[in-house]
């Protein structure tokens, strides 16, 4: 089969040739306690020349793209987040594996993954916004079928509690973070680390743990409106731990023209890749942080650990009784289907429900602990392994490097024995981060019943109120949010002008927050579109 690997960011993916052939990686991996780059990757490469390497995927532990290819072996590889992806389509006789997809010259868009992009911020399972062309999922690898390139999978976030002994189960997860930072202090020496600093749990216990291990060339950042809320709570905390703090101003005035510059759209093209949104939120500081700085930067951004420990988790799907599968789809689409409000599809529009069921369907779901954990599987290999990771791209696009220490295969793993009553409103590690650090995080309080769910304590009122409350957060957001950014739009008139819109018969209305205008401005922008 004729195979042509194309790497567009040369600056992150390096190419090697070894005993195996071509190789192409980026990123880092252990394997049996070593640590390999891509500075050393040929050594591992060339150590396991007589083994299948797929086999030796799931014994790696890192964030990574990795592709061997030569006459008699092709793989190609992404971690367990997806933190690199990698894509794959067929052009003529052969297929062409990459690392970017262009939107130019691939304006032909996908009906169902046009509309779950517009309403999520992403495409589902292996499709992108490009007829023919499909992605390498988390925890995947691709090899030579008969015909074509096939997807396998070699790991799966899916939990299997164990009894919930929370004492012990906060103390390994304790152990777990120690030996997680240990190895980023490792690897980050003589590094400048620069850390987005928010009000947050994730980046706060990012900073601690980074100055317990001896990390002291630490920038820390956060951004906004003047006098904002989190910029506060990041100020105080790089004061507290002797961190240099830099706040970068988001002014109203501003944004039109950062929206509308080269600058951004570039960074689009460079972003979205097909699949994923671009994220606006940190986009303006670090363009400014980087220009300030010309040492060379690692960004440790604080996701994912709040999904990880059961953030997303509706208090409803963790009660103990028996769920239907359309029960968990329902919870899917009511949390993360909703940056548009799109009412009733019709008969022979896109079938999301359908798309969903694809990706969740060989898993159970019939008790509390297999619903929420299926509902996390979904979340973990689409929100997560594509919308959030896809923030990381900024950092690239500036040529930097970044650690998602927070999503450390080990502290995967950890929480996939964690029970959901310790996972539920992320219990478990707040409790753990709070016995480490009393003075910095505030002892959890358990929820239950009423207090844990707001549509049970306010019954049909919750419904109403939500309804009253986004509608008025549409008017005022433009005047209010703290970040400034609906200054995208020149006037006001503009803004109530884009709360609604129509594509290929859908009509789209009652947008979510800022992303919504970012995904109805790419879409427009690249609309010609076809049926599924």
């Amino acid at each position: 089969m004729n195979i042509r690997v194309e790497v567009k960011n040369d600056h992150l993916i390096k190419s090697t040739a070894t005993n195996r052939g071509n190789v192409y990686f980026a990123g880092y991996v252990y394997y049996k306690n070593s640590l390999y780059d891509e500075k050393n990757i040929r050594d591992l490469i060339q150590q396991t020349e007589n083994e299948e390497f797929q086999k030796i995927l799931l014994d790696l532990r890192g964030e990574f793209v990795l592709v061997i290819h030569n006459e008699d072996e092709f793989l190609g590889a992404v971690d367990r987040k997806r933190s690199i992806p990698l894509y794959y389509y067929k052009e003529n006789n052969g297929w062409v594996v990459t690392d970017k997809i262009s939107s130019q010259g691939n304006d032909k868009l996908t009906g169902t993954a046009v509309t779950e992009f517009i309403i999520t911020g992403f495409t589902t399972n292996d499709k992108t916004l490009y007829e023919g062309v499909k992605q390498v999922e988390a925890g995947c690898y691709i090899t030579e079928g008969t015909t074509s390139l096939e997807m396998h999978r070699y790991y799966s976030f899916y939990h299997a509690p164990l009894p919930d002994d929370i004492e012990l189960l906060s103390q390994e997860l304790e152990s777990v973070l120690l030996d997680v930072f240990r190895d980023l202090s490792e690897r980050t020496k003589n590094k400048t680390i620069v850390l987005p600093l928010s009000g947050g749990y994730d980046s706060r216990i990012i900073a601690l743990l980074l100055k317990k291990f001896g990390n002291d060339n630490i920038i820390a950042f956060t951004y906004g409106k003047r006098q904002n809320k989190e910029a506060g709570v990041s100020e105080e905390i790089a004061k507290t731990l002797n961190i240099p703090w830099e706040f970068y101003e988001y002014k109203k005035e501003d944004w039109y023209s950062w929206y509308q510059s080269d600058k951004w759209n570039e960074y689009v093209e460079f972003a979205v890749n097909g699949s994923n949104l671009a994220h606006l939120q940190d986009w303006p500081a670090v363009t400014q942080l980087v220009q300030k700085h010309s040492e060379e930067l690692v960004f440790i951004p604080g996701h994912s650990g709040d999904f990880i420990a059961g953030s997303h988790l509706p208090f409803e799907i963790t009660e103990d009784r028996e769920f239907s599968i359309d029960e968990v789809i329902s919870f899917i689409l009511n949390k993360h289907y909703k940056l548009w409000d799109i009412g009733t599809i019709p008969e022979n529009g896109p079938d999301l429900v359908e798309e969903i069921k694809e990706s969740i369907q060989h898993l159970p779901y019939k008790s509390n602990e297999e619903a929420s954990a299926l509902f996390e599987y979904w979340d973990w290999k689409e929100r997560q392994a594509k919308f959030i990771i896809n923030s990381l791209r900024v950092y690239e696009f500036y040529q930097e490097s970044w650690e998602i220490p927070l999503w450390d295969d080990r502290i995967m793993e950890f929480f996939k024995k964690v029970p959901v009553s310790l996972r539920f409103n992320k219990y478990l590690y707040d409790y753990t981060l709070h016995r480490m650090y009393p003075s910095f995080f505030a002892k959890p309080k358990k929820l239950y019943g009423r207090d844990a769910s707001l549509s049970k304590k306010y019954g049909k009122l919750y419904g109403m109120g939500k309804k009253v409350y986004q509608k008025k957060k549409l008017w005022q957001q433009y005047y209010k949010d703290p970040m400034e950014w609906y200054g995208i739009f020149p006037d006001y008139k503009s803004y109530l002008l884009a709360l609604r819109f129509r594509i290929d018969g859908l009509t789209y209305k009652n947008p979510y927050n800022i992303n919504s205008f970012l995904v109805k401005d790419f879409i427009l922008k690249n609309r010609r579109v076809t049926p599924k």
